[in-house]
């Protein structure tokens, strides 16, 4: 019996759940940004990508990651592409929750909650400074 091989989206999916239910919040934030590149060369949703997109660089800025410098860079040119609109990123930090959350397994509130408990920013002030920070890189 031969197996189909799974849609890259679905894939990346699979690699998000694990990464959550291994509790590694640098492998978390990689596959929200793998997901949302996947996304992107799909034609898939913009919302969705930009979402995880976005809770990626949240997660990284919330471990102080090194990694941050790319996932600003990569939703900096995401504003840079939705030129002269604004990108439809998520308002609020409940509404960036709901989005990510849909994917099964993936526990981000309680991710990044774990972050405000040892001393980083609440969910709402790191996505917005995450978003700003963005928004000034891309002129």
């Amino acid at each position: 019996m031969t197996s189909l091989p799974l849609d890259p989206i679905h894939t990346q999916e699979i690699a998000l759940r694990n990464a959550y239910g291994e509790g590694d919040a640098e492998r978390c934030a990689v596959h929200h940004l793998n997901l949302a590149n996947q996304l992107e060369h799909a034609g898939g949703d913009l919302k969705t990508l930009l979402a995880h997109r976005l809770a990626g660089g949240v997660i990284l800025f919330q471990a102080d990651s090194p990694l941050l410098t790319d996932a600003l860079v990569n939703l900096a040119m995401s504003f840079v592409r939705a030129a002269p609109r604004q990108p439809p990123l998520p308002r609020e930090f409940d509404d960036l929750c709901t989005r990510v959350e849909a994917v099964d397994g993936v526990q981000f509130r309680a991710l990044v909650a774990a972050f405000h408990a040892d001393g980083a920013a609440d969910g709402d002030e790191a996505m917005h400074a995450v978003a700003g920070i963005a928004r000034s890189m891309a002129g």
